[in-house]
Order: structure tokens, then C-alpha cells, then sequence
């Protein structure tokens, strides 16, 4: 069953009435016949019509009709005058939040980090991990601030990108930064992985016997998770059955684990995946948010109040990586897939494997007008090369971006 278009039209907007600029607009619709759209300081209360898709609503006695063209345009009038909805896609970073990047590990951590074993000696095949790649080993405050640890299970291909090497920031990860901003978290947070390399789904059985049976990958595993245990943790999220289970085995080897509640979810990738509006797993995470809220404490400035999920994972729960989190040469658009979810075809995510796979590529697709297609090459986890798309070799620095 496919999401409703007045559901699917959920959203930030350019608003234009009357051929003016109206500023930006906040399209929430709570189910597909009710709903809200904020602009210029007034609220709107909707009505939906998902077989027309129409909107009409009311303030105060005045009207507002809107068609949805697309789920990226509408159009109608608002008291007469004309009114368009644009949406709204890689939204202005403040520049003080620009000037901000995680400098990377240091100190004992990044020993820890720096003892992961050799994946392809300890696992002996070339065929269960995505080897090529490197690990990526973490997300978010490593200086003990972090009040929620977030286990996922292994890291993506934009993941794996030379200027990101950080877990969870392509589509799973801005779900999951929308997750943790519903818990009033925007900096207190630590991500992690079950597998410090890319697992390949088909190698699944296989994955699951190193998980629970190498030794030298479980000890690194523990070894990086209990060194976040000495902080301040409230809670411990496990989100996919991967990553469940590296909570249980590492829960087994330690009591001061078991001390710190932990909520067991489905992965980003699973919720909402049918638009159903009937999904346990987005209802799981609505629960857990409920649930959460209560162990938590916000930080300053983040908003626990606000919406939980509703019945379809919209735009509005999804959240842009925040700069803080990323490398300092990541570009402005990175852990932002808003453009291309607003896109035809749709993109989930600005990289992807090549078809067929080679098992040591990623292809590079930036927004439009912010940079160039690149195809890069990896060899013994650490970028080789880079083409263009005709397969011309292009001059990268060592995070890949063109120099």
C-alpha cells in the first residue's frame, strides 16, 4: 500500500503568496485526513482528501485550499491570493554550526579503536564482509558526555565515503537522528556498530557465527563499547536484530552492562519500509521514544515535547546530520539526503555500490550544483583512486574531494 500523497506531501516549504515570498512553511500531517500547515506566524488546521489530493483548511473563518502537484509542489489560494508550496531541501546550516567538526578520536580511545583486528585475517574469506572499505567504527561524543549509546550493525556505503568515516549518516542515520532529537538529544549520543566493516546481506548466516564466535573481533567489539560505559549512559539503544545480539553477548560478559536500561528496536532501514501505516516497527519506535523520554535527560536547546511518530515516517523525522559529528572537509551536503528523497527518481542516499558490484568501488552522486559524480576506488581499506563518470581519473585529496 503505498503512503497517502497528502501524508507523502509532509514537509519544509518555500511559501510564495500572492507572488510574494512568505517565508518558509511546516506541513505536518498527522494522519492522511489531518493535519496542520504553519506559515508567516499562523497555523492552518487541515483537512485531507488522499483520493483528490486536496488540503483544505481554516483560521479564524478565512479558507485555504491547496492541490498537491507532486509531493514536492502545491498549489491553491489562501483569502484569495494565490499560494505555492515549494519544498524545501538542504536548508540553510547556521554558520556558527559550519565552523563546528569532530576532530576525530584521541587518547585511549582511539587506541581502542586503533587495536581493530583485521577482518579479512580473522574472518579468512573475501566474500562475507566489504572488506575494501576500512572500518568505521563510531558516531557522536567519545568524551564520556554521551547519555544514550546506540548500537546499529555495520556501516553503508555513504558511511564508507573518504570525508565521512562515520556510522549511521546516510538515510538510516538521519532517521536515527530524527529518533534521538524526539528524545530532546543533539550532541549526547554515542553510535556504534556491531561489525566494524560493511556486512553483506546474502553472507548474513555467516556474519551472525563471527558475531558470536571470533574471538579477536568480539574482544575489540567489548573493548569499545566498555570504554563508553564510563560516562554518564541513561540508556543503551540496540537498534536491529544484529545489533540486538551483540548487546546480548556483550551484556553476558559484563554486569555493569546490565545496569543501564536498554531498548531493543527495529534497524532504521525496516521501519516504515512498506508505508503501510500500519508498521510495528515505526510503532515500536514510537514506544520507545515514549518510554525513553522518561530515563533521558535532553540537552539544552533539544525539544523532548515535541511530535512522536505517527502512523507513516515522514520528511519531518528525518533530521540533517548535525556538523559536529562529521569530519571538518565534509561537504555542506553531507548526512542530508532531503534533496534526493525530494528528487525523481527518489535517492535515498548520495552513494551507492556499483552495479555490477566490484566490491571495491563507491559511487558518489552530490546534489545538483554542488559537486561532481566520482567513482573511488578503495585497496586494503584506504582510498586508491578516483574516475569521473566517462572513467577519467580525477586529482583527489585523502578525504577525496577534487582538488
Amino acid at each position: 500500500m503505498a503512503v497517502p500523497a497528502t501524508v507523502a506531501a509532509s514537509g519544509y516549504f518555500q511559501v510564495t503568496r500572492a507572488g510574494v515570498c512568505a517565508g518558509e512553511g511546516t506541513l505536518r500531517m498527522r494522519t492522511s485526513v489531518q493535519g496542520t500547515l504553519s506559515f508567516g506566524g499562523d497555523t492552518w488546521e487541515l483537512t485531507g482528501a488522499p483520493a483528490t489530493k486536496k488540503l483544505h483548511g481554516t483560521r479564524n473563518g478565512s479558507v485555504l485550499e491547496l492541490s498537491i502537484v507532486n509531493r514536492s509542489r502545491l498549489q491553491g489560494t489562501v483569502e484569495g491570493d494565490a499560494l505555492e508550496l515549494t519544498r524545501s531541501v538542504l536548508r540553510p546550516i547556521p554558520a556558527a554550526e559550519m565552523a563546528q567538526f569532530d576532530p576525530g578520536p584521541s587518547g585511549a580511545i582511539k587506541a581502542v579503536m586503533d587495536a581493530t583486528p583485521d577482518y579479512v585475517a580473522e574472518v579468512g574469506d573475501t566474500t562475507t564482509f566489504w572488506y575494501a572499505f576500512g572500518p568505521v567504527l563510531y558516531r557522536g561524543r567519545l568524551d564520556g558526555s554521551a547519555r544514550v549509546l546506540g548500537i546499529a550493525s555495520d556501516p553503508g556505503p555513504t558511511e564508507c565515503l573518504p570525508f565521512m568515516r562515520r556510522t549511521l549518516v546516510g538515510d538510516s542515520g538521519q532517521k536515527t537522528q530524527g529518533f534521538l532529537a524526539k528524545l530532546g538529544l543533539t550532541r549526547s549520543y554515542i553510535l556504534v556498530n556491531a561489525f566494524a566493516v560493511a556486512m553483506r546481506p546474502g553472507r548474513k548466516t555467516k556474519g551472525m557465527q563471527v558475531l558470536r564466535t571470533n574471538a579477536a573481533i568480539m574482544a575489540a567489539r567489548h573493548a569499545l563499547y566498555d570504554a563508553l560505559l564510563d560516562g554518564g549512559l541513561e540508556a543503551i539503544v540496540a537498534f536491529g536484530e544484529v545489533a540486538h545480539e551483540a548487546y546480548d553477548i556483550w551484556a553476558a560478559s559484563s554486569s555493569a552492562v546490565t545496569s543501564v536500561p536498554v531498548f531493543k528496536v527495529a534497524h532504521p532501514a525496516a521501519v516504515d519500509r512498506s508505508g503501510s501505516g500500519d508498521d510495528a516497527a515505526l510503532k515500536a519506535w514510537a514506544g520507545a521514544v515514549k518510554d525513553l523520554r522518561e530515563v533521558v535527560t535532553p540537552d539544552l536547546g533539544g525539544d523532548p515535547g515535541g511530535s512522536n511518530f505517527g502512523d507513516y515516517f515522514t520528511e519531518l523525522d528525518y533530521v540533517r546530520i548535525p556538523r559536529w559529528d562529521l569530519p571538518l572537509r565534509a561537504p555542506a551536503y553531507a548526512g542530508d539526503d532531503s534533496w534526493g528523497r525530494a528528487g525523481t527518481p527518489l535517492r535515498n542516499n548520495c552513494c551507492a555500490r556499483p552495479s555490477p558490484d566490484d566490491s571495491v568501488s563507491l559511487l558518489l552522486q552530490p546534489p545538483p550544483r554542488s559537486g561532481r559524480f566520482l567513482r573511488y576506488h578503495y585497496k586494503d581499506g584506504k582510498l586508491d583512486a578516483a574516475r569521473s563518470k566517462s572513467g577519467r581519473r580525477v586529482k583527489v585529496d585523502a578525504f577525496g574531494i577534487p582538488l
